[in-house]
């Protein structure tokens, strides 16, 4: 389902609509990336989820699109990364080149790029994006950048106007083309110096931070990929050999004199072709960090299938306006909020939970972009993330197809006849909360049921009598979570003792700690029996 133009209940459906408006055969969305280190969740926000988001929109209205993932292997190899504990001895001579041209730093792969291409190419899949891989190394030394580079060499004085108007820089007389050294096979360290419609003329005598010229001087007739664009023209450059309707890249780019605004306006004045359709992406923090593939801090789309559902991270990114930061919380219960909305947005598109009518649809799109897999006709069995939390501690000598058994059969998921996509999903679950703990868990989301009462524990009168209170109410009768929680407060009303207190005397007892999970499904998972003996004997 598509709304109007009035009422967009989906960012994406309202970029599907304006390019609605582009009268082309096709729509081109592309996403790029420099794979000098490993590709993370925030990469995957603007480079892949946006664009599949925006591909999804198009088919829904019935509008032909591709996607287009660009890997930027042209690019110089400027940084070896802490993370990957290698030898930077071994790496320090081809700073400069290409990395394409670079060993692999982990054995099993020939080059550089090629493995942190490969390890971002084999997971995609599971996160429902099947875009195009382009490599821009072989694009250039195919010489399909060979007209644009022609177009750039031709109008370079007019290049070089416009990107001094809008950066307000000083690059008169310089011809903005990075002839590759024929001595040294580096860009960034060479020159331009005269260009006659055949030949260009360079030295490489340009020093950078991470690498020096070798003094070379030479001619070449530029094509198929001796000669590479600078990132200002080699950006509008692909729009102009793809024909590029829609993409995102990161909000520092949209800055005042920055690679945007360069870059539509080469496309307009240099390129003669109309500008893709373009907004910002905010970043993605994790634990109030900005992620960074080449500093080593790193969530990667694997490292997310460790301790969640790809349709999760799908859900948060299609959820969140691309220009709006997200400040994802991994080492905190907080995290289980995102599986609880997504939760959520299921039993909304299944009609088992109403909401206003614009919350409702909203939610409904929210799901249906968030899938990976084909929809099944009936909600499938749901298991809150922070209860599999909970039942994986609680009873942790139990395999998995056993919890799933303990689950049922204290009432925490359906009593009904699962479906095999039904187990799947609970096992998987369950797994992913195991490896959560493992990896992520805070110490105070962590604990150990205690057999006895914990020694060298004090507890007030009135912490005594208020547990041997709940021991008493538990052994009456069957109790429902919402009604066993109302109690707990009805008892501390009864005695004047502080809702604080009684929670921190129960903690104590069961946890030997002063907080845990929420008391009352707690206390219900643990079974009565259990908790009553504890109380009783404090």
């Amino acid at each position: 389902m598509h709304k109007s133009k009035i009422d967009y209940y989906v960012w994406a459906d309202k970029v599907a609509d304006q390019l609605k408006e582009k009268k082309v055969k096709k729509h081109i969305l592309h996403g790029m990336w420099t794979p000098s280190g490993f590709f993370h969740i925030g990469n995957s926000r603007a480079e892949l989820l946006i664009p599949s988001f925006v591909h999804q929109a198009l088919k829904d209205l019935g509008i032909s699109s591709e996607q287009n993932f660009i890997t930027d292997d042209f690019d110089d190899f400027d940084k070896i990364p802490e993370d990957l504990h290698v030898k930077k001895k071994n790496f320090e001579e081809y700073l400069g080149k290409p990395l394409r041209e670079v060993p692999s730093p982990i054995q099993g792969y020939d080059l550089w790029a090629d493995f942190f291409v490969k390890d971002v190419v084999s997971v995609m899949e599971k996160f429902g994006v099947k875009p195009n891989i382009i490599s821009s190394y072989d694009s250039y030394k195919s010489g399909l950048y060979d007209k644009a580079i022609k177009i750039v060499l031709d109008n370079s004085e007019k290049v070089i106007q416009i990107w001094n108007q809008i950066t307000k820089g000083n690059k008169q007389g310089m011809i903005p083309v990075m002839p590759v050294c024929e001595n040294c096979n580096k860009s960034a360290t060479t020159l331009a110096i005269s260009w006659d419609g055949n030949e260009l003329d360079y030295s490489c005598n340009q020093h950078r931070k991470y690498s020096r010229g070798c003094s070379h001087k030479g001619k070449l007739k530029p094509k198929k990929g001796n000669v590479k664009l600078p990132w200002r023209l080699h950006w509008p450059a692909t729009w102009f050999i793809y024909g590029t309707t829609f993409e995102t890249a990161g909000k520092d780019h949209f800055a005042a004199g920055g690679s945007v605004e360069t870059g539509q306006a080469f496309a307009r004045e240099i390129f003669k072709i109309e500008q893709p359709i373009q907004i910002p992406s905010e970043f993605l923090l994790v634990d109030n960090a900005k992620l960074s593939g080449s500093s080593g801090n790193v969530i990667s789309l694997n490292n997310w299938l460790e301790f969640a559902e790809p349709e999760l991270l799908r859900f948060m990114m299609i959820s969140y306006q691309p220009q709006t930061v997200i400040d994802f919380d991994l080492h905190s219960n907080k995290f289980f909020l995102l599986a609880d909305r997504y939760d959520e947005a299921e039993r909304v598109y299944y009609g088992n939970e109403n909401k206003d009518e614009k919350r409702q649809e909203q939610l409904k799109r929210y799901y249906a972009y968030s899938q990976v897999k084909k929809l099944q006709d009936k909600m499938p069995v749901q298991l809150n993330y922070s209860i599999a939390v909970i039942v994986v501690q609680v009873f942790p000598e139990k395999s998995l197809s056993e919890l799933v058994e303990i689950l049922s059969s204290k009432g925490w998921i359906h009593k009904k006849a699962l479906m095999d996509y039904d187990k799947e999903k609970l096992l998987k679950r369950l797994q992913l909360a195991k490896n959560w703990l493992k990896k992520y868990a805070p110490e105070d989301v962590k604990f150990i049921i205690q057999e006895n009462v914990p020694k060298n524990l004090k507890l007030r009168n009135k912490e005594r009598e208020a547990l041997h209170v709940v021991a008493k109410v538990l052994k009456e009768k069957e109790w429902e979570q919402k009604d066993l929680f109302n109690e707990f407060y009805n008892i501390c009303k009864k005695l004047d003792l502080t809702n604080t207190d009684f929670f921190r005397a129960a903690y104590n007892v069961l946890l030997n700690k002063d907080k845990g999970p929420k008391l009352a499904p707690f206390i219900l998972m643990l079974g009565k029996d259990k908790v009553v003996k504890l109380f009783e004997s404090v």
